[in-house]
C-alpha cells in the first residue's frame, strides 16, 4: 500500500513506524526500580504537602462523588480500554471477543504501573499472539493512541485558550493537529482495506469517549475535595494525561501526571495544591479499582482452569 505514496511520504511513514517500534521497547532493568521508587516517594511527599496546604480533614471530603468516581468513572475507563484494544485488533485484521479484550485491558492497565510503556507492550504482545507481526502489532496499537493524543490536544488546547492560557493552549492545539495527521497517515498506510469508514468512526468514538471520561474523573475528583470544576477546566486538565502517555516510560505517569496537573492548574484558575490533590484522588481511586479488577480476573482464570481440569 505504501507504493501509492510519493517517496517523501513513504520515507516519513517508515520513520514514524520505526519510532513507534522504538517507543514500544522497555527501559533497561537498571533504570526501572529507581524510577519507580523516586516517582512513588515524590508523589507521597507532594500529596502530604498539598493536603496540609489545603487545610483539609477527612470530614471535609464528599463521599458521593468518591463513590461515583470508583463505581462509574473507573469502570468506564476500563471498558474504554477494552474497546480501544478491539479497534486496534480490527486494524490488525483480528476480531477478539469481549472476554479477551477485557483481560487485555486489565493486564495492560496493571502493566502501565511499571516504569515502561506497559500498556503498549501488553497490547502489542496480545496482537502479535493473535497472528499480527511485531511491526504490524506496534502500529495497530499506536493508531488509536495517536488519535487520542490528537483529540485531547485539539479539545484540551482549545479549553486552555478559553480558560486564559492562550500560549500553552495553542501549542497543545497545534500538537493535537499534528497527531491527527500522523494517526491518519499511519492508518491509511497500514489499516485494513475493507470497512475503513466504520473503523475510523469507531476509533473516533472510543477516543472521544476517553476524553469525556477523563473530564468526568477530574470533575468528580474535584467534587471530592469540595472544588467546583467547569467543563473547560476539566478538559484542559486532560492534557496532562496525554503528555504522560507520550512520555511513556514512567510507571503509569506516576508523579509526572500529577506534576503536570499541578502545573496546568494555575493557568486555568486553580491553586497548585488543588491540582496535586485532584491528581492524587483520581490516582488512588483508579489504583484501588484496578486492584479489585485484577483480583477478579485472577479468580476468573482460576475458576476457568479448575473447570477445564475437571
Amino acid at each position: 500500500m505504501l507504493g501509492s505514496y510519493p517517496a517523501t511520504v513513504v520515507t516519513m511513514l517508515q520513520r514514524m513506524r520505526a519510532l513507534l517500534e522504538r517507543r514500544a521497547q522497555p527501559l533497561p532493568d537498571r533504570y526501572r526500580r529507581p524510577l519507580l521508587a523516586i516517582a512513588t516517594v515524590a508523589l507521597i511527599v507532594a500529596m502530604a504537602w498539598a493536603w496540609s496546604r489545603a487545610g483539609l480533614t477527612i470530614d471535609d471530603l464528599s463521599w458521593r462523588p468518591l463513590v461515583a468516581l470508583a463505581l462509574i468513572a473507573a469502570p468506564a475507563s476500563l471498558l474504554l480500554k477494552a474497546a480501544e484494544f478491539i479497534v486496534a485488533a480490527r486494524i490488525a485484521g483480528q476480531r477478539p471477543g469481549p472476554r479477551r479484550a477485557m483481560e487485555t485491558a486489565v493486564v495492560s492497565s496493571a502493566a502501565n504501573l511499571l516504569p515502561l510503556p506497559g500498556s503498549l507492550l501488553v497490547t502489542v504482545k496480545a496482537l502479535a499472539d493473535g497472528g499480527a507481526g511485531y511491526g504490524g502489532a506496534v502500529v495497530a496499537s499506536a493508531v488509536p493512541g495517536i488519535a487520542w493524543l490528537g483529540i485531547t490536544g485539539v479539545v484540551g488546547g482549545s479549553a486552555l485558550v478559553i480558560e486564559g492560557a492562550p500560549a500553552v493552549g495553542l501549542i497543545v492545539l497545534i500538537g493535537g493537529l499534528v497527531a491527527f495527521v500522523g494517526a491518519g497517515a499511519v492508518f491509511h498506510s497500514t489499516g485494513p482495506s475493507n470497512g475503513r469508514p466504520a473503523l475510523v468512526l469507531a476509533i473516533l468514538l472510543v477516543e472521544t469517549g476517553w476524553l469525556a471520561v477523563s473530564g468526568l474523573r477530574f470533575t468528580l475528583a474535584a467534587a471530592v475535595i469540595g472544588v467546583d470544576l467547569t467543563l473547560p477546566q476539566a478538559l484542559a486538565l486532560s492534557v496532562a494525561g496525554a503528555i504522560t502517555v507520550a512520555i511513556g516510560f514512567f510507571p503509569g505517569g506516576l508523579g509526572v501526571r500529577e506534576a503536570l496537573i499541578a502545573a496546568l492548574s494555575p493557568l486555568i484558575g486553580l491553586d497548585l495544591e488543588t491540582g496535586v490533590l485532584l491528581g492524587a484522588v483520581d490516582r488512588v481511586v483508579w489504583l484501588g479499582f484496578l486492584a479489585l479488577a485484577g483480583a477478579g480476573l485472577a479468580l476468573s482464570r482460576q475458576r476457568a482452569n479448575t473447570v477445564s481440569a475437571t
